[in-house]
């Protein structure tokens, strides 16, 4: 029977870790204390009277794009209710990753739904559940493959195409036989089990009439997500750009200023030793623009705009374009949050331990553009644990952290208990008994000539040296003696933290599908799972 257990998992970073734990001493950074239950009042106290953009052309936009195959009662119910002036969103977004990308993906996804709910209930008004899907980015080779547990530890699985230069994915277009190509190339890397074949069909029909790689990860989404009424934009949608233009004329004017308190803020940041990697060149509008299918950033100097790649454009000609085709504009990693917020009455953003982080550059870009950051709730983070992996923990006595951090010291310990011998206290008494036999004899040999001393001293070094060599073919004989114990131990290193990442950060939904089917997620829709500060131990 599926069950859960709370553990810990220290943050990897000071910033997260002080976000999370002692907020008080980021709070300069934060509006909002996402721990604090009264944040979300004030938070939609403030946004009462939102309407930066019609709700009803933003639910048309919505509903245009969902279309038929993402539409679900709970959805449209989800889209009119979105028009009551009234109603807020719990937002959150991804890459578009082949097959969803990693397990992060859900548990956002969960984590926006469930916020969502629990707000509606607290604020009694409607809280509309949001999954952004950043189409507009073109990181091809982050989102183009798979991972997924193998018998030697990580097998990557690549989407069969190749993409060259900067093109947006939500503008690939592989088409229904390459998506079908890629399905089935990764179900042939997946062991035989019972709930294979259905998980074939659903994620070949997933394929039918699809040709897009954004929207067949929409697909997908929306097979998990749909029936709880999770609403899906796409950041590529041309029809969301129409919406859009007055906030991209905005940054256009705005963006080497928004750039500025940017700046000011990762140097901040950096005096408290918590900046986040983010590139911050001088001169960046902080906006891309695509050009014969490829995206540019912009950049801005007294001239007007420039890329890096030598096109010019004056203000007048920039201006003319955003009119005649805003569907070539994209943000990046600055102002998506600075769109998001214009377009969206938007209650709380859920986000991931690196997402807190570049947030924290923001407080200021919000106050230039007239708004205000919303709550930045920690999405759920959780690792899965098989019948095999729980049987191993209990037997070893394992904690995450163990596993995390001291597997190799508990599997050193483990083989010194199992054959009652501990190579630490055998060899550590050996090496005192060295010293204490060695040390008074060479200083009766000083006393007889100097040269015997040093001569007493190398002999010394010699046996400590002979006592190190002894005890590292010790160690290899106690591995040696039972390697099925070290393959258990690397087994569970390479399931629940492969490569030494967090195992969500890594390995793809459809191996745990083809385990257990699909009532784990469910399971996860329906069991109470936020926390900002618990890591969730899910036992399958």
């Amino acid at each position: 029977m599926m069950r859960i257990e709370d553990s810990f998992l220290e943050p990897q970073d000071k910033l997260n870790w002080r976000y999370l734990h002692t907020f008080d001493h980021v709070a300069h950074h934060y509006p909002y204390n996402p721990g604090d239950d009264a944040s979300f009042q004030a938070r939609a106290d403030r946004l009462h009277f939102h309407e930066r953009v019609s709700r009803h052309r933003l639910v048309e936009v919505l509903r245009r794009y969902h279309g038929e195959d993402l539409i679900h009662p709970a959805v449209e119910a989800n889209l009119e209710r979105l028009t009551q002036e009234d109603s807020l969103v719990v937002i959150g977004g991804q890459q578009a990753g082949w097959l969803t990308g990693p397990l992060y993906t859900l548990y956002k996804a969960v984590t926006v739904l469930q916020l969502a709910d629990r707000e509606q209930q607290r604020l009694n008004r409607p809280v509309i559940p949001v999954f952004w899907i950043a189409g507009e980015d073109h990181d091809w080779d982050e989102v183009n493959h798979v991972y997924l547990p193998s018998p030697t530890g990580v097998e990557r699985i690549p989407f069969p195409l190749e993409v060259s230069g900067r093109r947006s994915v939500g503008t690939i277009r592989p088409g229904e036989e390459r998506l079908a190509q890629g399905v089935e190339a990764v179900i042939r890397h997946l062991p035989d089990t019972e709930h294979k074949p259905a998980l074939l069909e659903a994620l070949l029909d997933s394929t039918r009439g699809a040709d897009g790689f954004s929207r067949h990860f929409a697909r997908l989404m929306h097979r998990w997500f749909g029936p709880r009424g999770l609403l899906l934009v796409d950041s590529s949608d041309p029809s969301l750009r129409s919406l859009e233009v007055p906030f991209f004329r905005w940054l256009l004017k705005n963006g080497t200023r928004v750039g500025e308190v940017v700046r000011e803020r990762a140097l901040a940041l950096e005096r408290e030793k918590m900046a986040p990697k983010v590139d911050l060149q001088p001169g960046k509008a902080h906006l891309f623009v695509e050009v014969d299918g490829e995206r540019h950033a912009l950049y801005r100097d007294e001239a007007g705009f420039y890329s890096r790649e030598g096109m010019r454009w004056s203000s007048d000609e920039m201006d003319r374009l955003l009119d005649e085709r805003p569907q070539v504009f994209s943000n990046n990693v600055i102002t998506r949050p600075l769109m998001q917020e214009w377009l969206f009455p938007t209650l709380a953003t859920v986000v991931g331990p690196g997402e807190v982080a570049y947030w924290g550059l923001l407080k200021g870009a919000f106050e230039t553009a007239g708004m205000e950051m919303p709550i930045l709730y920690p999405r759920i983070q959780a690792t899965l644990i098989g019948r095999r992996e729980e049987k191993w923990l209990r037997r070893y006595r394992m904690t995450l952290d163990d596993v995390h951090k001291r597997w190799q010291e508990t599997f050193a310990r483990r083989l010194s208990h199992r054959y009652g011998w501990d190579p630490d206290d055998s060899f550590g008494r050996l090496r005192r008994q060295l010293e204490d036999a060695y040390r008074p004899l060479i200083g009766e040999l000083a006393g007889l000539r100097p040269d015997l001393a040093a001569l007493g001293e190398s002999s010394l070094k010699r046996a400590l040296e002979g006592a190190d060599a002894l005890e590292q073919a010790s160690r290899q004989a106690l591995r040696e003696k039972d390697r099925a114990e070290e393959g258990r131990f690397h087994h569970l290193r390479t399931h629940l933290f492969p490569g030494g990442r967090p195992q969500e950060r890594v390995f793809n939904p459809v191996a745990y599908w083809n385990a257990y089917g699909e009532s784990w997620i469910h399971f996860l829709l329906n069991t109470p799972l936020l926390s900002i500060r618990t890591h969730r131990m899910i036992y399958l």
